[in-house]
């Protein structure tokens, strides 16, 4: 099925690492036209570097990158406007960008929380989500064709502690692209939205003490594949209430504590990307 991906154009937000990375390097292999966008420019290069070495030259026609900040209306602007004048069309978008927490930040509850740590995640995970969204919708209305796929987490369906206001705000995610999906689906647009449970990506270093995903945690290859699985799907397919967690992360109460003896108790934290 996924030779339906052979020259589609891509943008993937987040694209310099986890779950983002996994991604442009599953749809590059799979002859995908890319366009990776970070905050910093030195991910990015990083990222066109290792796409490179799989055959996708950066000054070539299937790797291409861009820094954006997804707080910013203009970036996310800018950033859907260069994909449509580079590949003439814009086929799909997958957003991953995302934030476990402020920086320097570190896990605690919520009565001891300051408003810019608040601040930093919504305006990251949900109003970046939000703004990016409508940057690339304007364009696939436009079109009466697209594809988006949100990266939220199982954390957006059942609060985890200390983890709060990113629950919350994974929780506007999915209803986000939940409400948008109908929105769009007139004009021939799918929107879909992913919840990886516990993903090993550098998401986990914002973890404060525990900076390593647990040990049953997915490689985020895992959600990569998933997410090319969707874009490639029919145009008269969707899937919905995709949920992808580790096989056996949830273990019997009767096997916990000798599990917890085993490998010590997991983090709290959601997925990683």
């Amino acid at each position: 099925m996924t030779e339906g991906l052979h020259h589609k154009s891509v943008v993937i937000t987040g694209g310099g690492s986890g779950i983002g990375l996994a991604t442009a390097r599953r749809l590059v292999t799979l002859g995908a036209r890319v366009l990776i966008a970070d905050l910093r420019a030195e991910t990015i290069d990083r990222a066109l570097a290792e796409l490179s070495a799989l055959g996708a030259e950066p000054s070539g026609s299937a790797a291409h990158g861009q820094t954006c900040d997804v707080r910013l209306a203009a970036d996310c602007d800018r950033l859907i406007a260069a994909a449509g004048e580079r590949f003439g069309a814009l086929d799909a978008v997958v957003h991953c960008a995302g934030i476990l927490r402020a920086a320097g930040s570190r896990p605690r509850p919520l009565h001891e929380m300051e408003d810019h740590e608040f601040a930093a995640v919504v305006d990251t995970n949900l109003k970046g989500t939000f703004l990016l969204n409508r940057a690339a919708l304007r364009l696939m209305v436009a079109q009466r064709n697209g594809q988006i796929i949100n990266v939220a987490s199982t954390s957006g369906r059942k609060g985890r502690p200390l983890d709060s206001v990113y629950s919350a705000s994974k929780a506007g995610v999915i209803a986000l692209s939940e409400s948008v999906a109908e929105e769009v689906r007139p004009f021939g647009v799918r929107v879909q939205v992913i919840l990886p449970d516990a993903v090993d990506t550098p998401l986990w270093e914002q973890n404060g003490a525990i900076k390593t995903a647990p040990p049953q945690a997915l490689p985020a290859e895992r959600v990569a594949e998933l997410i090319a699985f969707c874009l490639a799907l029919p145009p008269d397919t969707i899937c919905e209430n995709l949920v992808i967690a580790p096989f056996r992360t949830r273990v019997s109460k009767r096997a916990a504590p000798a599990a917890e003896n085993q490998r010590g108790s997991p983090p709290t934290a959601g997925e990683g990307r």
